[in-house]
């Protein structure tokens, strides 16, 4: 620690002390001591104020050393080898570190991401086992994002240095772009190289696949595989090589033979032709004789896409209980030349990839739950449902829902994505009706209920929720030994507060029922609904009551009920009585994952009045012009249909309406453009109940071909323009090359693209101009899994589909040591101090943690400063006030003399008396005493010639004659008190 100044040159204002003294000095009106005490005062005021202008400041240096080792955990790096890193470091720190300089250590692990293991502290390092594991990602390598930690980790009032263990192989991010930043912070960086993967191991590299196909196209494609031989290892990995591809549900093996692999890179020809358009997803494993020959069995699969362009195909989903009712609806489309494929409700689509062979997708008369009993029942999931959102608005598929009765918002889609995605809402917003419906759930929470059971329970209400609309009404009572009323029977309206109370709800007790039901028929009754339900749920036997009078009361106010009867200890007769009389469906689940999708299916009651059926028909009206209801005439009467809201939206086009309640007018065709893809309602059905009259409606099946082909995505001859990939260092390069028919080049598109990640969120990819003809664009991957990629040329052209697959990390592809990278990050010289240290590799060895000393020096010496001006200027403005009160002020002491004097006065007083006090006494004891020791002599009487003798009294104490016997104290005393006179 040391003082130093901001502004130094402004130190010499001090020469100017010494004319102050003689100006000063020359000064009378004085005295001497008044004048030395003004002088010193304003000198030191001078002082001060000269101090604070040079800006003084205390200053300390700090010799304290912070470390951080950065240990990569990837899986390019042998699990024993990682697991080597923290002995390592264990040991470095405890050879190097100084303890009585109280130096730093720390820890960062990194995968894919990064995080502080051992913050930096003064002391050694715990021992390996005290580290967590398995919480960290490792199938990617982030080392920028570790030194960035590091660097913000470490305290800024010492001297730092980072240790970075690693082979140097980054997936993300780019390490060398921080690096200059935290030289510049007079960081150190050490490097001790990792090596990779060790032992023999077969790579398939990629499977090369041409992106666009015509049908009956003979395909070459090829299978490039590398085998990275052990040391000194020359002969062939033997195994076998398996192709398959995959259309929709349909798997083919087009490729299973013997192969020998010879150290290096091989390639083997794969030719075949495809004779059926669809998009095809290609796979090639290699699967090894020996195990030991391959050291990592992540990387030994590759995954290609094909696109056979043909006519356009439409998959028509159909409910899985109606199987075969729209089989004419399906033969209608085909004598238009477009392909159908109807799959039932409960066995379609399950992954993005699959959608890809279709241009539309019908939903007809489908529920999102279907099916009776307990264990037959389906649905659509959230997945499935965000699948079908995202194939049509990120890669411009259609989407085509029919209604029914149960289609629509009677189906239960309510509050899903799949009614954003459409153009009406499935909900009754402008009429002056009642609440369309009100239910009410009774939920066992007793002990019983605790754990998963009541997690599921809590689960489908919150869905029924979700699936009412908002003039639907809503109560939940739970039971256990008491009644609890969770949410009273109101409108749904917003429903988001009603979320939080479900939340709310716990287990625990006994199992009373009848109260429970009670107070549920009660909210009922006192509701104003079209349809009114109720459905109870309980795992156990209750306390006995007669259920059946209660449920005919129900009945009789047209209350159905049913019941869900979960595991085998449930009571079920009396479900099953409850669920008779209350004219409902006993539901008997075993399992509890089952309890949502019931009561979602029974939750679709009290959607019924959604649906306006009229005997004598209604005769649709054409509402507006389209290019897709062009010379179609006036459709026949409808005698039903599911009652929509067209959405407030220009987009949204309703083409056909007929009448409904209160005189309004309900759609009964609605379209609109939604992001790529085009999407379409048609609220009556497709024949089968409700539209009867238009099987023999002559423009029917031009109505339904138009509405097709205008739901279609574009699938025209893509032209000239060609669609390739290329995955490189974490990247995907997009890149489209785009001629005309005279083989010119098109300059100035406006591309479309979008991308979809494997868990079908979209990533932002522009298309940018490289080239003539030539445009390119590339997007992150992050993760093994299908990238889709959907480029849009130019407005009204074919769209240009592939598919990316990232079947394995880039981590299981590595096998050397990114010596280039380490070199460069351990070149860096921090601010102030040296170059950091390359140390040999760890599979060496002389991979010694002695040899490597982080906490040396080379750095530059971390300052703190302190500014100490504004205490000087404080200081300045107390003695300024001294030194105006010394030379303005005179002081008078004459009193002060004076009470003193008299205090003086009072004291030898005091000492006199107390003196002649003590004197006094001891001449009485004296003569006391004499008289004690002096005995009587007997005497004769005297003569009477005589004349008698008169004694003389002694003399007393005080006398003028008396003599003087003072002790020695008293003689002090006496000195002392004239001295004070």
């Amino acid at each position: 620690m040391r003082i130093g100044f901001d502004a130094p040159e402004f130190l010499w204002l001090l020469c100017l002390l010494p004319l102050f003294w003689v100006a000063a000095y020359r000064r009378r009106g004085l005295g001497v001591v008044h004048a030395t005490v003004a002088i010193g005062l304003r000198s030191l005021v001078l002082l001060a104020i000269v101090a604070a202008i040079a800006g003084v400041q205390i200053r300390w240096h700090s010799d304290r050393v912070a470390v951080m080792y950065l240990l990569d955990q990837s899986e390019s790096i042998d699990a024993a080898r990682r697991r080597e890193m923290f002995d390592f470091v264990a040991a470095n720190v405890r050879e190097h570190r100084h303890a009585s300089r109280d130096d730093l250590a720390g820890v960062i692990l990194f995968g894919r991401e990064a995080t502080i293991e051992v913050p930096p502290f003064s002391d050694d390092l715990p021992q390996r086992s005290q580290f967590s594991d398995g919480s960290l990602r490792t199938d990617a390598t982030n080392l920028e994002q570790a030194l960035q930690l590091a660097r913000t980790a470490m305290p800024t009032d010492v001297r730092r240095r980072i240790v970075i263990l690693t082979d140097g192989n980054q997936t993300l991010g780019q390490a060398a772009r921080i690096a200059d930043r935290i030289a510049a912070d007079g960081i150190g960086i050490d490097i001790v190289p990792v090596p990779t993967q060790s032992g023999s191991d077969v790579l398939v590299e990629k499977l090369d696949m041409p992106a666009q196909i015509r049908r009956g196209q003979p395909i070459e494609a090829r299978v490039v595989m590398t085998n990275f031989a052990a040391e000194n290892a020359d002969a062939p990995v033997s195994g076998r090589l398996q192709v398959t591809r995959r259309s929709g549900h349909d798997d083919q093996m087009i490729l299973n033979q013997p192969i020998q692999l010879t150290p290096g890179k091989n390639v083997f020809p794969l030719r075949h032709t495809i004779d059926r358009a669809a998009p095809y997803t290609y796979t090639a494993t290699f699967v090894p004789d020996d195990p030991a020959d391959d050291a990592r069995s992540q990387n030994n699969r590759a995954v290609a896409f094909a696109n056979v362009r043909g006519q356009s195909r439409v998959l028509l989903i159909e409910p899985a209980t109606e199987a075969g009712a729209w089989g004419e609806f399906a033969d209608r489309l085909r004598e238009e030349n477009i392909e159908v494929v109807v799959e039932p409700s409960d066995a379609t689509f399950s992954s993005l990839a699959q959608l890809q062979a279709y241009d539309s997708v019908i939903l007809a008369n489908v529920p999102r739950v279907g099916g009776d009993a307990a264990d037959s029942l389906q649905w659509f999931n959230d997945d499935q449902i965000e699948i079908l959102v995202r194939n049509t608005q990120q890669l411009g598929a259609g989407l085509l829902m029919i209604g029914g009765p149960d289609a629509l918002g009677a189906g239960g889609w309510t509050g899903t994505a799949l009614e954003k995605a459409m153009p009406v809402d499935f909900e009754i917003k402008n009429l002056k009706v009642a609440a369309v419906g009100a239910l009410a759930l009774v939920i066992d929470s007793s002990g019983s209920m605790d754990g998963q059971k009541m997690q599921l329970c809590k689960a489908a209400a919150s869905e029924a929720i979700k699936m009412l609309g908002p003039s639907d009404h809503l109560g939940i009572w739970t039971f256990d030994g008491a009644t609890r009323e969770v949410i009273p029977m109101q409108p749904v309206a917003g429903r988001t507060h009603m979320l939080p109370m479900v939340s709310r709800i716990t287990a625990g007790g006994g199992t009373v029922m009848y109260p429970a039901m009670e107070r549920a028929f009660i909210g009922l009754s006192q509701t104003e609904a079209a349809v009114k339900h109720m459905i109870v749920l309980t795992d156990g036997h209750t306390t006995p009551n007669d259920f059946g009078p209660l449920t005919r009361r129900m009945k009789q106010q047209g209350i159905t009920v049913s019941s869900v009867a979960i595991g085998k200890d449930a009571d079920l007769a009396l479900m099953r009585e409850i669920a008779s009389i209350g004219s409902g469906k006993m539901y008997h689940v075993h399992s509890p994952r089952g309890i949502p999708r019931i009561v979602m299916r029974e939750t679709r009651r009290v959607s019924r009045p959604l649906i306006f059926e009229q005997p004598a028909g209604v005769r649709p009206q054409i509402a507006q012009d389209h290019p897709l209801i062009q010379g179609v005439g006036s459709p026949p009467p409808i005698r039903g249909y599911v009652m929509t809201t067209a959405k407030d939206s220009p987009l949204a086009q309703v083409l056909l309406s007929a009448a409904g309640p209160q005189n309004s007018q309900q759609p009964v065709l609605a379209v609109w453009q939604y992001g790529l893809g085009r999407t379409a309602v048609l609220t009556t059905d497709g024949g089968q109940r409700w539209a009867s009259d238009w099987r023999t409606w002559d423009d029917r099946k031009k109505l339904i071909a138009q509405l097709m082909r205008w739901l279609n995505r574009p699938a025209g001859d893509a032209g000239k323009f060609t669609l390739a990939t290329v995955v490189d260092d974490g990247q995907v390069q997009v890149v489209v090359n785009a001629l005309d028919e005279s083989d010119q080049y098109l300059n100035f598109l406006e591309m479309g693209a979008s991308v979809l990640d494997p868990d079908l969120e979209p990533i932002d990819l522009r298309m940018r101009q490289t080239a003539p003809g030539r445009y390119v664009g590339s997007f992150p991957v992050d993760r093994a899994g299908n990238y889709f990629v959907h480029v849009v040329p130019e407005a009204g052209s074919a769209p240009l589909t592939t598919g990316v697959s990232v079947p394995f990390s880039a981590e299981y592809r590595i096998r050397e040591v990114n010596r280039g990278l380490l070199e460069q990050l351990a070149a860096a010289e921090p601010r102030g101090g040296a170059a950091g240290t390359l140390a040999p590799s760890m599979a060496s060895g002389d991979a010694d943690p002695a040899a490597l000393n982080p906490f040396r020096g080379g750095l530059d010496a971390i300052r703190s400063i302190q500014d100490f001006w504004p205490i000087f200027v404080l200081i300045g403005c107390c003695l300024f006030v001294g030194d105006i009160a010394v030379r303005r002020i005179r002081w008078d002491f004459s009193g002060v003399k004076r009470l003193a004097a008299k205090r003086s006065t009072k004291l030898q007083d005091a000492d006199a008396s107390k003196l002649q006090r003590l004197q006094t006494l001891r001449s009485i004891k004296q003569q006391a005493a004499g008289n004690a020791m002096q005995e009587p002599e007997p005497s004769a009487p005297p003569a009477a010639s005589e004349t008698p003798t008169v004694q003389k009294k002694p003399p007393t104490l005080g006398s003028d004659d008396a003599p003087e016997a003072l002790s020695y104290t008293e003689r002090l005393r006496q000195a002392k008190a004239n001295a004070k006179r």
